[in-house]
């Protein structure tokens, strides 16, 4: 294998599929970008047998071939190399393939030689009926991923909170996501309906994939395609097994009636959070809204070290009460509404808090309470 390709470029390529590889995989074939010549571009390839990913970058062709070269050793050198074109070349031995980088042009007299291994065990992504996915607007997605995605679990026992539901209903779609004690759910109408009929979960991972590869593109292609879930986005694929397992019933646990409601502003309550933070008791890091007429008061502590307060006015002519929470829950869904207030809406000290935001009555959040 023999080609010539821009330096940046391929450093580009390298780094829109590199993030699928685990750190902990070392010296396999899942810590390799499979390299594979086409006509006038050369197409990277990586997975962890859950994700597949693809990508293609322009280049010059000298000899067709293939090659499996490790993805941290790769990416180091593409962004130290002080010259514009590298020429890749492959030569096969009797154990492992050899692969020199030098500079295309020869004005540097830089080499470095990289031993790979055999790039059959590396599955790249197959060819996709464009028939089996529909388009879809990128700028919607990333809206309704960023608004939901921060209350899904990671390395939970319940695998099924370790992504993020995604179930259509006509022309609209519905996302949710939850760890069990937070839950946040948007909903969109799309141009078309979504090509999977009951609901998934797509992993986290994926999650992050998918919001890397739509970040600047107006439109992406999304399929079901041999029980996994296909998307595309310019001269990125990716394709991914879902979490197999039954979502719980989200709509419980949204409360139909709440007995008292009230707005802050979000920018100020969110400044205010921030320095709770600082001092609320790891690992909960607590923090106490205690409500009483024309006022919330916003306080942490950690016995013995330091401790917060502050009085923040708001309208409200409820009765006294107190709700404590775990701090960063409170931040995450504050930073997710877009409007300049949020509303919380709440009954008891033990019962589920509504987050709203006031200009996309399409979005809820829910926490549950901590015990005080």
């Amino acid at each position: 294998m023999k080609f010539t390709v821009n330096t940046t470029e391929f450093l580009k390529a390298i780094n829109s599929v590199d993030g699928v590889i685990s750190v902990r995989e070392i010296k396999s074939a899942l810590s390799n970008l499979k390299i594979q010549t086409g006509e006038n571009e050369v197409y990277l390839s990586a997975t962890d047998l859950e994700i597949a990913i693809k990508t293609s970058v322009p280049s010059t062709i000298g000899e067709k071939g293939i090659a499996s070269l490790p993805a941290k050793q790769l990416s180091s050198i593409f962004k130290n190399l002080n010259f514009d074109t590298s020429l890749l070349t492959t030569t096969d031995q009797s154990e492992n393939s050899e692969t020199t980088i030098t500079d295309a042009s020869g004005k540097m007299d830089t080499k470095f030689k990289v031993n790979g291994i055999d790039s059959e065990d590396i599955k790249t992504i197959p060819k996709v009926d464009e028939a089996s996915v529909v388009e879809f607007p990128c700028q919607t997605i990333r809206e309704m991923f960023r608004k939901t995605s921060y209350a899904m679990a990671i390395e939970e026992t319940r695998f099924v909170f370790n992504g993020l539901f995604l179930k259509p209903d006509n022309t609209d779609l519905i996302v949710v996501g939850t760890d069990g004690r937070r839950l946040s759910k948007i909903v969109r109408k799309f141009p078309k309906q979504f090509p999977f009929k009951n609901g998934v979960i797509i992993p986290h991972k994926a999650v992050r994939e998918m919001l890397k590869m739509i970040e600047g593109k107006e439109t992406a292609k999304i399929g079901f395609v041999e029980e996994q879930i296909y998307v595309s986005s310019g001269n990125v694929e990716l394709l991914f097994k879902l979490i197999d397992g039954n979502f719980p019933d989200y709509e419980q646990v949204i409360p139909k009636q709440t007995s008292e409601s009230v707005r802050v502003v979000k920018a100020d309550f969110l400044t205010f959070l921030k320095q709770a933070l600082i001092s609320a008791e790891e690992p909960s890091k607590q923090i106490r809204l205690a409500f009483t007429k024309g006022n919330v008061n916003i306080s942490s502590s950690n016995p013995g070290t330091m401790m917060f307060d502050h009085n923040m006015p708001i309208e409200y002519n409820g009765e006294a009460i107190t709700i404590a929470f775990k701090g960063d829950y409170l931040s995450d869904v504050v930073k997710a509404v877009d409007d300049p207030e949020v509303i919380l809406e709440f009954t008891t000290s033990s019962a589920p808090v509504l987050f709203k935001d006031p200009s996309d009555s399409d979005f809820v959040s829910v926490i549950m309470p901590m015990k005080l």
